[in-house]
């Protein structure tokens, strides 16, 4: 690129050029940018004084200058100002310190919301996306009680137990979604009113330019930012391999604090969480207040916070005797049947009177379970 060109630009426009290139990581362009003293001033240098630098083979060359030519890299900040997103590098005091410590941070990341410095206090929720129904509502109770004690819930806004931990968060406090495509991309599409909802509470987060499509490679690579936003990550639900262990591998390595729910031993949806425990990675814990005690007293947190005790309903005699006799857990009508001995007709309507005044939850394929 001729100087002129480059004296059109400034230094966000020329980290977009670079990250745009084929092939050009992080980890070169912060090389590049260390050599030549700023991204505009790699953009200046000749292409043979960089094929002259180790490891910048003719494969990462050969596309050297395509910004000439294509001028996608521009739209992409056009679309990135009509969304109202942010565009934070590096270099910028802005950018979430932690991340700084990762030897492969993003050069530029796209906020849509705002980033606080509260948000230091993190704890990423991840888990499976064929998540059970105690799997949705332990996301959802414990991000909800840990936004409550102003901790922020990080996820990456995938089904399943992401989903469930940012809607939890939000009923009492602010989360962030680290997302594997563009923001204006949003993947998946049924979550797109949920992001607006994170937008307004917290921030979504993406390294990758505005249209980026959810290819399969994007999310490993997103889940070291999940990670590394936080103090800490907590495993709800996973099989030995999933994208949710790739998260707590990342953590561990990065040398944060990791907690793990237990389940059931004879689900493969737990296997992951019990291979954590069994090998002394992951802290066994069955509710926020545990997570706030591994931190100690940094954010003075007590177990009554995380466990509100709300007065059950008025209930007739009919149904409290019904409710007494109800397990904990998941359980069908034809057990409730069994065990309660009521007429079907008897059985349906206090069922549903109980419902209605939410002491318990009815589930797709007639489960029940005290709410």
């Amino acid at each position: 690129m001729c100087k002129d060109t480059v004296d059109k630009l400034n230094e966000i426009e020329a980290l977009s050029i670079l990250s745009g290139t084929p092939m050009l990581g992080s980890i070169k362009i912060r090389l590049l940018i260390k050599y030549f003293g700023s991204a505009l001033a790699v953009l200046a240098a000749e292409k043979k004084t960089v094929e002259e630098l180790p490891g910048f083979t003719s494969k990462i060359l050969q596309r050297w200058g395509w910004w000439e030519r294509d001028r996608s890299w521009e739209k992409n900040l056009e679309l990135a100002d009509l969304h109202g997103v942010t565009i934070i590098p590096y270099t910028s005091p802005s950018y979430p310190k932690q991340l700084l410590s990762l030897h492969d941070h993003p050069i530029l990341l796209y906020i849509k919301g705002e980033l606080k410095e509260i948000d230091k206090q993190s704890i990423a929720v991840v888990g499976t996306r064929q998540a059970s129904i105690y799997g949705l509502e332990m996301a959802g109770k414990i991000s909800r009680d840990l936004a409550a004690g102003s901790y922020t819930i990080v996820s990456g806004l995938a089904r399943g137990i992401d989903t469930a931990a940012h809607r939890g968060a939000l009923q009492s406090g602010r989360t962030l979604a680290v997302i594997g495509s563009g923001l204006a991309n949003v993947y998946p599409r049924e979550n797109l009113e949920l992001a607006e909802q994170i937008a307004e509470n917290g921030a979504l987060i993406s390294e990758f330019p505005m249209t980026t499509p959810p290819d399969r490679q994007n999310f490993p690579q997103r889940n070291r930012i999940v990670s590394g936003l936080t103090m800490g990550s907590l495993l709800i639900e996973a099989p030995e391999r999933s994208g949710a262990i790739i998260t707590m591998d990342r953590a561990w390595t990065q040398g944060k604090k990791i907690f793990a729910l237990p389940g059931r031993v004879d689900s493969d949806r737990f296997c992951g969480n019990h291979q954590l425990i069994k090998e002394g990675k992951a802290q066994l814990v069955e509710g926020a207040a545990d997570i706030a005690k591994a931190f100690g007293t940094l954010f003075d947190l007590t177990t009554q916070q995380f466990r509100p005790k709300t007065a059950l309903p008025p209930l007739e005699k009919e149904e409290k005797d019904l409710l007494k006799q109800l397990p904990n857990e998941e359980i069908s009508l034809e057990e409730i049947i069994r065990i309660s001995e009521l007429p079907v007709i008897k059985l349906n309507i206090l069922l549903m009177s109980l419902i209605l005044k939410k002491v318990i939850k009815e589930y797709p394929g007639k489960i029940y379970r005290k709410a």
